[in-house]
């Protein structure tokens, strides 16, 4: 679940440079249960939220949707990766069906979990659509986005995709390339390329039609760092 790759993201259980699983990359209830370094730490940060009562994890929640309305932030940035934690705690209470606080007008309610809607763009938006920040699960399926945008992430991820796969080619793919530690310095480029316009780009588009947005910067599989990124 930590913000730079381990849990909130896209699914993919990889090494980078080999073919054997390394670690769930996708939902945060799955690196809850993680027995990773880094995602073993991300669930001690999160405990600070668990002793928060009902009241004070709601207006919290609401206070911060607020200074989250109208940008479209990087996965990686501290504040979102703050609000994940505090969002699982939340999810995990039921705290917005219980309607202690009220978020900022804005933010409809998201129909997988009732939570204030608040999207994340991943590389696996063709599959998966935008996930939601609170339940982890789909929040707007691919083909309910408005068709315009939808055109956009279509190239985007068609894009993508093929580039992604030289992280997971297998002994054949690799010798057939020659050089393979080219080629994955290659594709890793490239991604840094699609990424950043994720953010600078499909992030500013998606926010015409949602609250706020967040985008994924990092590829873990191809060793990607949101600082490689330039928006």
């Amino acid at each position: 679940m930590n913000p730079d790759g381990g849990g909130f993201g896209s699914f993919c259980n990889c090494n980078p440079r080999s073919t054997s699983p390394r670690f769930p990359a996708k939902l945060g209830a799955m690196a809850f249960e993680s027995d990773e370094p880094l995602d073993l730490l991300w669930k001690e940060y999160g405990l600070a939220f668990r002793d928060f009562d009902d009241m004070t994890l709601a207006r919290w929640l609401a206070q911060t949707l607020g200074q989250l309305e109208g940008k479209a932030w990087r996965s990686s940035h501290p504040l979102i990766g703050t609000y994940r934690l505090a969002a699982q705690a939340a999810h995990d209470r039921q705290i917005w069906l219980k309607r202690l606080a009220t978020p900022p007008s804005a933010y409809p309610e998201s129909p997988c979990c009732r939570a204030p809607f608040l999207p994340l763009l991943t590389r696996d938006v063709r599959d998966a659509g935008l996930i939601c920040q609170h339940c982890n699960e789909t929040l707007v399926p691919f083909d309910e986005i408005p068709a315009d945008v939808r055109a956009d992430l279509e190239i985007w991820a068609a894009q993508y995709e093929p580039i992604h796969a030289v992280a997971h080619w297998d002994d054949r793919q690799r010798k057939s390339a020659g050089n393979y530690d080219r080629a994955y310095e290659s594709a890793a480029e490239e991604v840094e390329r699609l990424l950043a316009r994720a953010g600078r780009e499909l992030g500013p588009k998606l926010l015409n039609l949602y609250p706020a947005i967040v985008w994924e910067d990092h590829d873990e599989c191809l060793e990607v760092r949101p600082e490689d990124l330039a928006v």
